[in-house]
């Protein structure tokens, strides 16, 4: 039987998950290589380039191997990325230097004093700011975590290395260079570099920003729908990755985007993403966006656009929190990490809704949205010697669903609101994850079937729509399905709304000791 796959791989923040599928989005098997993130300076977060490339040849002679696939049957590789991510490359597609991660804040001063103005709105001038928005829909984060800003802290701070660069690129575009030899990005991931005008028709670099930051467009890749082909497997890639040569790469998207497509949301209804970050979107016809509350839209595909509203800690939380108090577990479950987060759930079951007042605020890392702030920081508050471990394991559950509400609020006044939510992320895997979060936004919510891989899912759909196997998203989406639907219990609503007040007055009462803490 001459069977038809797609290898698809989401090159993540902490690793590479990767999926064979098959034409009707039925997952073969699936892997995941991890990699490192570095932090070499305060401020400073990076990763190996390198480290991309050689995650994708590790799956591959998993995927391939294990299943014992001919490679002349791989239709096509598509990828998505961890977007905000810069890869400066020399024109034989060497990196220049490690990849500035979406994390790192090391620009923040740098594009303040950019962007500064005698009249300011949100740190912005208002003469700048509006131009941006004219152009781009939105603006770059005053946290540095663009690429606008990586580009100019380059160009500002290692002039030789701006100087020989002959692309830059994000994560997934480093990785089609390497595969094609060509410099392509999406339009997704060109809109939020904060560089490309993404009204509606243009979707190309814009000379007006460019030109006023001084920053040379030839150094940028070209520009393209995610559903085009970038290129074909050059015979050096194809060997290195155990596949033929000539098999077609498709442009992809970033996350985000193929998360919203994986989720099997149709547009106007809301999806809701819990992974290392957490983000709240919904896809729409008109580039919406609130700037006080830094929500906007990004280009997505075929010609729509996602609303967007996205936090920068979310299951991250989580992780950081075994670390610190959970050791004995994670050792006890090394072999099967499935089993230390059912453990877990489980411990957080065993705790009271509202964990005895108990609030957590999951800024680990500073903040993007509702409030853009690279100085806020998480904190337990109200702890008291009443509480016991599954109290505080619960209340950083329901602290990131209590962010998550705050970003609904913000999503929800420019798309509509939404009685039920397709919830996705390696977070929604959890079942009382998923609970306390329906009874905090008081919305339905539907976990859908392999929530940790819609990415991968929205990848592998774009690429057959790309192919010609799907004639719209909407046949395509179609396909993916429902695990299981929680309703909010309403027992538990006067407690989370009591929580909820409170955890929105933090932040305000706080900020003054984040920027003496944090400056």
């Amino acid at each position: 039987m001459n069977e038809k796959y797609i290898l698809a791989y989401d090159l993540g923040t902490t690793g590479n998950e990767a999926a064979l599928l098959d034409v009707k989005l039925n997952i073969i098997n699936h892997t995941k290589v991890e990699y490192p993130l570095y932090y070499p300076k305060k401020g400073y977060v990076e990763q190996e380039a390198e480290d991309y490339w050689n995650s994708v040849k590790k799956v591959n002679s998993i995927l391939i191997q294990e299943n014992k696939i001919n490679p002349k049957n791989i239709k096509a590789l598509v990828f998505d990325c961890q977007m905000n991510c810069t890869v400066p490359i020399d024109n034989a597609g060497n990196p220049l230097m490690k990849c500035i991660n979406w994390l790192d804040v090391r620009a923040a001063d740098l594009i303040k004093r950019k962007v500064k103005g005698l009249i300011k709105i949100s740190g912005f001038g208002l003469r700048k700011l509006l131009k941006f928005i004219k152009i781009t829909g939105g603006a770059p984060g005053t946290n540095g975590k663009d690429p606008i800003s990586h580009i100019l802290w380059i160009k500002e701070n290692e002039p030789e290395i701006y100087k020989h660069t002959y692309k830059f690129l994000s994560v997934k575009d480093y990785v089609i260079f390497k595969s094609t030899g060509n410099a392509i990005t999406s339009r997704d991931l060109g809109h939020t570099s904060w560089l490309m005008d993404s009204n509606p028709g243009n979707f190309c670099w814009a000379d007006k920003i460019l030109k006023k930051f001084k920053i040379n467009k030839q150094k940028l890749p070209e520009l393209h729908k995610s559903i085009e082909i970038a290129g074909e497997l050059t015979e050096k890639s194809a060997q290195e990755l155990g596949l033929e040569s000539k098999i077609p790469v498709i442009v992809g998207s970033g996350d985000l985007v193929a998360s919203a497509i994986g989720s099997g949301a149709q547009d106007g209804q809301i999806i809701v993403n819990l992974g290392t970050a957490d983000w709240v979107a919904s896809h729409t016809d008109k580039r919406l966006k609130d700037l006080l509350n830094y929500t906007g839209s990004i280009s997505s595909v075929q010609d729509k656009y996602l609303c967007i509203s996205k936090q920068e800690t979310g299951a991250a939380c989580l992780n950081w929190i075994i670390e610190q108090m959970f050791q004995k577990e994670k050792e006890m479950y090394k072999e099967n990490l499935n089993k230390l987060y059912n453990h877990l759930d489980e411990m957080v079951e065993t705790a009271n809704a509202g964990s005895k007042n108990l609030l957590f605020t999951p800024w680990m890392f500073g903040e993007r949205s509702p409030l853009n702030d690279s100085n806020v920081r998480a904190g337990f508050y109200n702890l008291s010697l009443d509480h016991n471990r599954a109290d505080i394991l619960r209340a950083v559950y329901e602290g990131v669903a209590f962010n998550i509400k705050w970003a609904l609020t913000v999503v929800e006044k420019l798309i509509g609101v939404n009685k039920s939510l397709n919830f996705i992320g390696g977070g929604a895997k959890s079942n009382i994850w998923c609970q306390i979060l329906a009874d905090i936004t008081e919305r339905e919510v539907k976990q859908v079937e392999y929530p940790n891989l819609s990415a991968i899912r929205g990848s592998a759909i774009i690429a057959l729509i790309g192919l010609g196997f799907f004639d719209n998203f909407s046949e395509a989406t179609s396909l993916i399905k429902i695990e299981r639907t929680y309703q909010p219990n309403i027992d538990n609503r006067k407690v989370y709304n009591k929580l909820f007040a409170e955890f929105l007055k933090i932040y305000k009462r706080n900020k003054p000791m984040f920027n003496n803490l944090n400056p």
